[in-house]
């Protein structure tokens, strides 16, 4: 049975055919009889921005089941309770740009917000469901500093003896995942999403097929880069090795860090092994202090965010930028798409700003024995 909406509003019907016709045969019905050609299309100068919101959830192709979820949460939290029984074209940018401003949140949360909302208005005129023109989207005319994607903040970067610290806090298999991330850069959701049969021995590489987020597995990784194979230290292989033979879940499908409670059905969460285990591990060590509910780093900085991808790819990238490695060898080791990327994970770490103001200085200040000859000489003074 075909179902469509009238010009009025009124739902109608019509039978095509039995119950055995397959999917591709009832449409081709449906297109034979011209049925098709009844269903009410909504006028695009009246839509709502529920109405909107609705088909955007429904029919965008998100690339990631993560980034569906966020889109939802903003939606129905956020952008329909206040603007859903508005018709979309109607709403003017100052009075939504006065709405975004009320928000006391970071501007990089606030731009988030907006371009989530910029993106229903533009999935809305490829769809024909509002009139085409950048006019007809008034986040296009929602701008300013406060809207500025640009954070201050910078993520702590460890010493090499830090990460060594933290990681002799751990034990089986926390420390297998945490030393997994820091020799090998891959992010926590890879490495989560790991099964044995995912670790290529014989040719001393990782493969990254699926990964792990928000308690859900998805079918391959971040971005096209990442679904590569990664390189492993033959020192972290020897360690998977005596992990698989310590863990009852050894098989080729099974998950490398399984979920004990939920019998290795799916993987540990990694916001579960950050509060109960890499933190506090840290903080044993030293090298974060909690004082009056705020976190401190090794240099009395406060530090915001704390977890792998500390541990692993902020501090690997800028070890290896300090070591004097080729920055394309460093970015092919991150899976970064571009240079830009790589850099901006490479710290410049406190010794290595000292050694070369070291070397700066050593040229301007002599060495003690030679002031000492040029005071007994007198040295020659510009008259």
């Amino acid at each position: 049975m075909f179902v469509w909406t009238n010009d009025l509003g009124k739902e109608r019907s019509k039978v095509v055919g039995d119950a055995a016709m397959t999917t591709e045969e009832r449409w081709a019905e449906v297109g034979r009889r011209g049925l098709d050609k009844l269903a009410y299309r909504p006028d695009p100068t009246r839509t709502t921005v529920a109405e909107l919101s609705a088909r955007y959830l429904h029919d965008h192709p998100f690339n990631k089941q993560s980034t569906r979820e966020l889109h939802e949460q903003i939606m129905h939290s956020l952008i329909v309770p206040k603007w859903g029984n508005r018709v979309a074209i109607d709403i003017r940018p100052r009075e939504l740009k006065a709405w975004f401003l009320a928000f006391d949140i970071a501007t990089g949360t606030r731009a988030k917000y907006r371009a989530v909302m910029s993106g229903m208005y533009s999935f809305g005129q490829q769809e024909e469901l509002l009139p085409l023109g950048e006019q007809f989207n008034p986040c296009n005319y929602v701008k300013g500093r406060e809207f500025s994607q640009v954070s201050s903040y910078e993520a702590l970067a460890l010493e090499p003896e830090d990460a060594l610290k933290i990681l002799a806090q751990l034990r089986q298999p926390e420390y297998e995942i945490a030393l997994l991330v820091a020799t090998c850069g891959l992010r926590i959701s890879e490495a989560l999403g790991l099964k044995w049969r995912d670790v290529l021995w014989e040719r001393s590489l990782i493969a990254i097929r699926q990964t792990f987020v928000h308690l859900n597995l998805q079918e391959g990784a971040k971005t096209k880069l990442s679904r590569s194979r990664v390189e492993a230290p033959q020192l972290l292989l020897e360690v998977l090795k005596a992990w698989r033979q310590e863990t009852m879940y050894a098989g080729d499908d099974d998950f490398v860090f399984p979920s004990m409670k939920l019998r290795g059905s799916q993987p540990r969460s990694a916001s579960m092994l950050v509060e109960d285990y890499l933190r506090p591990a840290a903080v044993r060590a030293g090298v974060l202090r909690e004082v009056g509910g705020k976190t401190y780093g090794p240099d009395g900085e406060e530090v915001r965010r704390f977890g792998f991808h500390v541990l692993g790819r902020h501090s690997l990238a800028t070890f290896l930028m300090d070591e004097g490695h080729n920055p394309a060898v460093i970015q092919a080791i991150m899976r970064h798409s571009k240079l830009d990327m790589t850099l901006y994970y490479s710290h410049s770490q406190r010794r290595q700003k000292r050694a070369a103001l070291d070397k700066v200085a050593a040229q301007f200040v002599p060495k003690r024995a030679t002031r000492e000859l040029e005071r007994e000489l007198g040295s020659p003074r510009v008259q």
